[in-house]
């Protein structure tokens, strides 16, 4: 189903590492009033702090945090995810309806204008949604079940045709996938729009005021936006890139930064040691764990993958690792959020399933029954950024005594060009026999993690199916998923099909992450579960 370019490969991995130390460029005013152009007014200003620059305010290339932070606001999408992120809410569409089982109407807002003042066209919303698969967006696998689609200039209605039924279209107008960019814009700009020296147009509440590579990027509030510029708290948001953690950390402690999102458990004692600040979080759909090369290599055998499970101190990981907010994973990696349409048969098939507890005497009994009774080494893949963590999970395998784990640590810019079999062997094979990784599912609905990692088709170049494991049992629970909206019925299949997955272990979960805030005491905040897609300035508020 999804198949990427290696133009997006190469845009991800750019984005990992176009960071950039930032060094005497804050503003000496306070965070809450600064002296804007318009003749000296207070207005509010937010300052926030991220570690990375995204590489442009084009949506196709909306795909890792520091979009999220910077260019989601600038745009809108055609409906919103709901604060739990189980239902989508009205957005650029004002109403929907689904007419049968392939068969989708939005009715379009009319008077929105973007924020170059231009009136906002049906054409523009049929050329936004077409551009997705044409120009092959990051999310371009969320349309690969769209036949076309269709505008009705007269009742500003868009029609979607689907190829077949497919449940999980309801959330997709939620994604960044459907934001709506200016057409004549676009096209004019070509190659250069979104980017640093090219024009960003959109219908959001915040537009790009300036963009300096490796400083600072400001957002100020819309006047055209249709959603009334007034009702917004934060006037402009100024946007630090400080590449180093511990540095961002010091900024915020020392009053420069208001607003962090993401910390990691090595420098979150600071963020806590700040009177000034409150921590904020919300479970995600974030997960943490191995990809096992189930291709080649010594984890084409089952066994094999087993052996090393058993290894594995999970509890201690997590501990060590992901801190105070995170949880234990089971072994297929979901997060408990997306457990939301049966919490309770979830849990009885997770506790049945997985039953990798650290046990050497059980690593004896894999390998028995494994190709490799005597043992075998395998090359574990990490950047600097989980060099940590492999040291731990290899301590871990090492004790076993029969198995040995080889750290090999690649640049963080390539992780994904490896994960998604850009980067191969002399032999075309995928370079590790295991890697540590993370995913963050589209949606809450489990088919945004199962269906992601798992699903056979998934298992190539540019795939997210990093383990390459294939199991057409397990696939067609998935298939009949897509097909029903029943919850229960749903259920069904996806729990038959997590039993596969968790029997098999070509993935070994470790832990889930949570969204997690630091927030200056003058603000306020409500987080929301489905972070990726839901955050906006809009959101954040003046402390009463």
């Amino acid at each position: 189903m999804k198949k990427f370019s290696r133009k997006i490969a190469a845009a991800t991995a750019l984005i990992i590492t176009a960071t950039y130390c930032m060094t005497g460029c804050f503003n000496n005013t306070e965070s809450t009033t600064d002296s804007g152009s318009s003749g000296g007014s207070s207005e509010t200003v937010l300052k926030v702090g991220y570690t990375q620059e995204p590489s442009s305010f084009d949506p196709a290339d909306f795909n890792v945090v520091a979009s999220v932070m910077t260019g989601y606001d600038c745009y809108d999408t055609l409906l919103n995810f709901s604060k739990d992120g189980t239902t989508v809410e009205p957005g650029l569409a004002e109403s929907w309806e689904q007419v049968d089982d392939t068969t989708y109407t939005y009715k379009i807002r009319q008077g929105v204008k973007f924020s170059d003042g231009s009136e906002m066209t049906m054409d523009d919303v049929l050329y936004s949604m077409n551009r997705v698969t044409s120009d092959n967006y990051f999310l371009s696998y969320l349309f690969a079940n769209v036949d076309s689609f269709e505008a009705d200039n007269d009742t500003w209605t868009l029609t979607v045709h689907l190829k077949q039924a497919d449940s999980t279209w309801m959330y997709v107008p939620a994604t960044s996938a459907c934001c709506i960019v200016e057409k004549a814009v676009v096209e004019e700009q070509g190659e250069s729009y979104g980017t640093i020296d090219g024009k960003t147009v959109g219908t959001g509440p915040y537009k790009l005021a300036s963009w300096s590579s490796g400083s600072e990027i400001i957002l100020e509030k819309n006047e055209n936006w249709w959603g009334d510029p007034d009702t917004l708290d934060i006037d402009r948001i100024e946007y630090y890139i400080i590449e180093d953690e511990s540095s961002l950390a010091l900024a915020a402690k020392g009053g420069q930064i208001d607003f962090v999102e993401g910390m990691s458990n090595n420098v979150m004692n600071v963020y806590e040691s700040c009177e000034s600040f409150s921590i904020l979080s919300c479970e995600g759909t974030t997960s943490n764990y191995i990809a096992f090369n189930t291709a080649s290599g010594p984890f084409s055998d089952e066994w094999a993958r087993k052996a090393v499970a058993y290894c594995i101190d999970r509890s201690q990981i997590t501990q060590t690792i992901g801190g105070n907010y995170t949880k234990q994973s089971a072994v297929v990696p979901m997060t408990e959020s997306m457990m939301y349409m049966d919490k309770d048969k979830w849990n009885e098939v997770v506790s049945e399933s997985d039953v990798y507890t650290q046990d050497y005497g059980k690593v004896k009994e894999c390998l028995e029954k494994s190709a490799y009774p005597d043992g075998f080494e395998f090359d574990y893949y990490t950047s600097a950024n989980t060099r940590k963590q492999a040291e731990l999970l290899k301590s871990m395998v090492d004790e076993s005594g029969s198995i040995t784990m080889n750290i090999v640590e690649v640049p963080a810019s390539d992780t994904f060009s490896y994960l998604f079999g850009y980067k191969t062997d002399d032999n075309g094979d995928r370079c590790y026999d295991a890697m540590g990784t993370y995913m963050m599912s589209d949606f809450l609905d489990p088919i945004g993690m199962l269906g992601l990692i798992y699903s056979g088709s998934n298992a190539c170049e540019g795939g997210m199916n990093e383990s390459l494991w294939v199991n057409q049992e397990a696939d067609d629970f998935l298939s009949k998923s897509y097909l029903t909206t029943d919850n229960s019925e749903k259920m069904n299949y996806y729990t038959e099909a997590y039993k596969i997955y968790a029997d098999a272990v070509p993935y070994l979960g470790l832990y889930s992450s949570s969204d997690v805030y630091a927030i200056n005491k003058k603000f306020t905040y409500e987080p929301s579960c489905m972070f990726w897609y839901n955050f906006s300035y809009a959101d954040i508020h003046l402390a009463e």
